[in-house]
């Protein structure tokens, strides 16, 4: 029988008077997720239970909360709370995003590239603020991407990056043995199956391929097995389809460069994708009001938020978070990259097409009476300007000649030649 003081909290449950429990949304090897009710404040949270009698899983929920509590950026994941003691109970309490996963997004089809340049601005931001602190995530992947929908026209998610379960401080002491690896084997850079120590160039390699599958619906390496996967980046780079044009094909060539010194920063990567899109850029608010809304009709099901390295339930896996070592034998796994529909004109856009239409009606007959008003004011014009020329010439007309009185010969006709003599 297990011990009430060690089984793992229900549904329902209180936790410390405060965090109502409610329906589980996320697992991995040492915690589970739980979608939860902070009673005191009367919001939703997110709590990350540590499962009890887990190997180390105090001085992970210590590490764990350690780390967000010093990191500050929006597209961080936030933490509120911690509880962490040793042995059994000790628990996180988070910032619950509201919103779909980057690889449930993807699910439904390729995102647009002015929405994954939003959101890999985002990324890009977050991942300079966790460098900065010496800390390399080693698990960027679609699954750990949380979009929280905006009322933006221009922008359909905000993206926040999140579950930092087997992140690593630079210069620390390693964690894992020799020769073994940390991570999810689609998103692993190069060197790192080579053996080396995670750096911040391995963040930015998975980043690029995070992107290269958003914006293709594609995962860049779908081998379906262990092995075949980590030998393909081995013998090559990942392929970049000319169709996303030469910026995001330029841009993430050198985020997936083999050579880890090769690729640009975190913080490179959000200035270049800000000068590809001058829409992200605060300061140019004309362009940003001017693009056309299009998104899609809302989903009816319930969002599922992801704070842990595990696959969100009731949803394929793009592969879990593990631990490789080089004794063990590379077996075949089940993840097969989520297939993808064509892309499709949404009813949303369709709506809005329509709305342009009819603006587009409404302004023609709008500017019909606007143009007779102009043509009367300048006939208006015109005729006073004919009225005031023809005033001018009258009145500089010369005046007609005086009537002669009647005198006595010979003065009338003398009087009569003087008058022909002065008149002009």
């Amino acid at each position: 029988m297990t011990d009430p003081a060690t089984a793992p909290p229900r549904t329902g449950e209180l936790l410390d008077g405060r965090y109502r429990l409610e329906r589980p949304i996320g697992a991995g090897g040492m915690a589970t997720v739980h979608l939860a009710t902070d009673e005191v404040l009367g919001r939703k949270v997110a709590v990350k239970l540590f499962r009890p009698g887990t190997t180390d899983a105090t001085d992970g929920a210590r590490t764990t909360s350690r780390l967000l509590a010093s990191l500050n950026h929006p597209a961080l994941v936030t933490l509120f709370d911690a509880r962490v003691v040793a042995g059994d109970g000790s628990y996180l309490v988070m910032e619950h995003v509201d919103g779909p996963t980057l690889s449930q997004r993807i699910a439904r089809s390729p995102l647009p590239s002015s929405e994954v340049a939003a959101m890999a601005v985002d990324l890009a931001e977050a991942l300079h603020t966790v460098h900065a602190a010496r800390v390399v995530h080693r698990d960027i992947k679609p699954s750990n991407v949380l979009l929280r929908p905006t009322i933006l026209p221009h922008q359909e998610y905000r993206a926040k990056l999140a579950d930092f379960g087997i992140a690593y401080l630079i210069d620390s002491t390693r964690m894992t043995a020799p020769g073994s690896l940390m991570g999810t084997v689609a998103y692993l850079s190069p060197e790192l199956v080579r053996g080396a120590d995670p750096a911040t160039p391995a963040d930015v390699y998975a980043l690029g391929l995070v992107l290269l599958e958003a914006l293709t619906g594609r995962r860049a390496y779908p081998q379906t097995t262990t092995h075949d996967s980590l030998m393909a980046r081995l013998n090559a780079p990942p392929t970049i389809p000319g169709e996303l044009g030469y910026q995001w094909k330029s841009l993430l060539t050198a985020m997936t460069a083999s050579d880890p010194a090769q690729r640009p920063t975190a913080l490179e990567v959000a200035v270049a994708v800000r000068g590809m899109d001058p829409a992200l850029d605060p300061a140019d608010a004309t362009v940003a009001t001017s693009t056309p809304l299009v998104t899609a009709d809302p989903e009816p099901t319930a969002a599922t938020e992801r704070l842990d390295s595990a696959t969100p339930l009731a949803t394929a896996p793009e592969g879990s978070t593990g631990l490789l070592t080089a004794t063990t034998p590379l077996a075949p796994t089940a993840d097969t990259p989520a297939e993808t529909g064509p892309t499709a004109v949404l009813d949303g856009a369709r709506r809005s097409e329509r709305r342009l239409d009819g603006g587009a009606r409404r302004q023609a007959a709008v500017r019909q009476p606007r143009r007779l008003r102009r043509w009367l004011i300048l006939a208006a014009v015109l005729l006073v300007i004919t009225v005031a020329v023809v005033w001018f010439l009258v009145s500089r007309a010369q005046p007609p000649a005086p009537t002669l009185p009647t005198l006595p010969e010979p003065l009338s006709t003398h009087l009569r030649e003087l008058m022909r003599e002065v008149t002009p």
